[in-house]
């Protein structure tokens, strides 16, 4: 038993009955001897705080610690009075200029010893001192605050505010690929850390900043958090956890698909400049601290040796590709698209244009000669083909792609038209498709691509190919450098189409339309499943819909043209067009037998309509009937957005 309880319930008692005694009890009430009571204080609901949010007033390190000055407001804008928790966390830059002790520490009043001094200095303003050994009064840095969790619920992490940037990364480049950061799901390209970011004092989202207060410019050689700097994780080289690097993530841009990551620009802010620095070279030449690698040994040289033979000017300069070159290229014609008609006995499809140069001048485009440096000249190119329930008709070339000009004819006016004469026979009412693609050569062999065409206007889709450009910054440079430009994706889709049934450079049956081809590449599991590499998988992590889609995804929009598929003529088979789309990522035989239920088929039985002249022989044409599925009845725009985390 409680003795302590006992006590003091006794002595209350007491002290109730003597006061009982001494006014009879009768003290206060109406009609006693006694004087009315006052009337008390209304009663007023205490303040609860079910979100909060921060703002970093003030902010320095000192000799041997740092301190910030924080606001703190709760949902109503009422600031808090009550706060007794709040994480502080610092990194201080040494001597070479580099991010590197961090500091993390929580104040928590409730602590026996909290770490760290707490003071409230009235309206929701705090001040929190954290002792920080590496710190000095002339010091400079980053870091975050991050108030709440006793009491009321952690605020976001707030950034300590930079009078200059310490990263030259520019976050608009890292959405441009991955997707609104806050929008991002667990399953996004963010990854595992996507909740790790922070915001300004403004309310706005900070990316690399935010990742540099833990990823550091300083290798952590013993492992935990700074293992792998954020020049690490940027350039694809990341720890392998024993004491060496593996190519990973990022990696992957090194050449694939136009993803360029040798050009700083990708990812960097456009007018940086760099400094040769230790950290920065061995990212990539991950053994140059080696003293018994290959070449001159480099493993007593500090940052200002670097700087003395690389850095801009010194003998031994190499400027990593910024792009220039290429951008001057894809850059050099400014081509229109002035018509595509039928000729007047309707065998051939004329693709007229005009084009001039960076200075305005007419470029000749049937007589183009090599430009300086260069042994071959551009060679752009004519193209066309008849639209079909929404996809481009495929008999041309070959059996996969549209038909390509014959001649070119001058009109003397500043205009060319391209001549093309395997396209599909005339249908009235019909629908032409078509523009110019081709290589720009620059560099001494390099190419860039050049497509302009009309498939913006003639083609019902739910995507934005020029989405594809903030990944793949090259111009989505394609096929031997002529497919892509400025149309980014939209420009595949001319060959990417559900009449496409050529099978994969791998030799696999699988579908060329592009919806279902950018599916099972970005987010599905065909290649993987075939243990095909294909570095661009992205299996794990998906990307969001809104990274490659604009507006609403309404199942009732999709084009009604079954989509073809097989290895040879005699193997040709079609597919609805939902259900492609679909099982591109939906893979399971559950999945796909829903599907079928709701009118899909995953063999449609597909014969020859006939035989088709193209450029490089006869072989069948194959022309199935639209098909409609019921999926958009359950389906609907709200409820796809809601499944795949889609952004509107």
């Amino acid at each position: 038993m409680n003795m302590g309880k006992i006590t003091r319930f006794s002595a209350l008692a007491a002290a109730c009955l003597l006061g009982l005694a001494g006014c009879d009890g009768k003290d206060g009430r109406d009609g006693a001897d006694g004087e009315d009571g006052a009337p008390g204080a209304p009663w007023e609901p205490p303040v609860i705080t079910t979100s909060a949010s921060a703002q970093v007033l003030d902010w320095h390190f000192g000799d041997g610690y740092v301190q910030a000055q924080v606001e703190v407001l709760n949902q109503d804008g009422v600031g808090v009075d009550n706060m007794a928790q709040i994480e502080v966390v610092a990194t201080v830059v040494d001597s070479d200029g580099q991010l590197h002790t961090t500091l993390r520490e929580t104040y928590k009043a409730t602590d026996e010893q909290p770490i760290g001094e707490l003071e409230y200095q009235g309206e929701g303003v705090y001040t929190i001192t954290m002792p920080f050994e590496a710190a000095t009064a002339t010091a400079s840095g980053n870091g975050y605050v991050r108030p709440g969790n006793i009491n009321f619920p952690r605020t976001k992490r707030v950034m300590l505010p930079l009078d200059a940037a310490v990263a030259t990364t520019d976050d608009a480049k890292c959405v441009a690929c991955h997707g609104d950061f806050t929008a991002a799901s667990g399953n996004s390209t963010w990854g595992w850390h996507q909740h790790h970011h922070a915001l300004d004092n403004d309310g706005e989202v900070v990316i690399v900043e935010a990742c540099m207060t833990c990823h550091t410019h300083t290798e952590a050689q013993d492992g935990g958090y700074a293992m792998n700097t954020m020049a690490m994780i940027g350039h694809g080289k990341m720890a392998d956890g024993e004491g060496g690097k593996v190519s990973k993530g990022h990696a992957a841009l090194w050449g694939n698909y136009s993803m360029d990551m040798k050009r700083c620009s990708t990812c960097h802010m456009d007018d940086v400049v760099f400094s040769a620095t230790i950290n920065g070279c061995v990212t990539c030449h991950s053994n140059l601290m080696d003293p018994d690698r290959d070449g001159h040994n480099h493993s007593s040289y500090t940052n200002a040796d670097c700087a003395a033979c690389h850095d801009e000017g010194n003998f031994k300069y190499y400027e990593h590709q910024n792009g220039a070159a290429r951008d001057e290229a894809l850059n050099r014609y400014d081509v229109e698209l002035l018509s595509i008609v039928r000729s007047a006995d309707k065998s051939t499809v004329e693709v007229t244009v005009s084009a001039i140069d960076a200075d305005g001048n007419t470029v000749d485009l049937a007589n183009l000669a090599p430009v300086e440096g260069e042994t071959s000249a551009d060679t752009p190119r004519g193209w066309a083909t008849v639209m079909k329930h929404g996809e481009a008709f495929l008999p041309g070339r070959d059996a996969g792609h549209v038909a390509r000009s014959q001649a070119i004819v001058d009109n003397g006016d500043g205009s060319f038209t391209y001549l093309v004469t395997h396209v599909a026979a005339y249908e009235e009412d019909e629908v032409l498709v078509g523009g110019i693609d081709g290589r720009i050569y620059y560099g001494g062999g390099s190419r860039a691509p050049i497509t302009v065409s009309n498939i913006h206007e003639v083609r019902r889709t739910g995507a934005d190919g020029a989405k594809c450009l903030s990944c793949h910054t090259e111009g989505l440079d394609g096929h031997g450098s002529q497919r892509g430009g400025e149309l980014g994706g939209d420009a595949c889709t001319q060959c990417h189409s559900a009449y496409n049934w050529e099978h994969s450079k791998a030799g696999l049956d699988r579908v060329q339309a592009w919806g279902p081809f950018m599916h099972s590449i970005h987010t599905g599991s065909y290649y993987e499943d075939r243990d095909v590499t294909m570095p661009t998988t992205d299996r794990n992590k998906k990307v969001e819909c809104v990274a490659c889609h604009t507006g609403e995804i309404n199942l009732e929009n999709v084009a009604p043209a079954v989509v073809l598929s097989g290895l040879t003529e005699d193997s040709v088979y079609g597919i609805t067009p939902i259900s492609a789309t679909c099982a591109s990522c939906h893979t399971s035989v559950q999945a796909k037998a829903h599907m079928s239920h709701q009118g899909g088929d995953f063999n449609v039985p597909v014969a020859p309509a006939g035989m088709h002249s193209g450029e490089s022989g006869d072989f069948a044409l194959f022309d199935p009937a639209p098909a409609v599925e019921a999926c958009a009845v359950c389906h609907k725009p709200d409820r796809i957005a809601e499944a795949h985390q889609y952004v509107y």
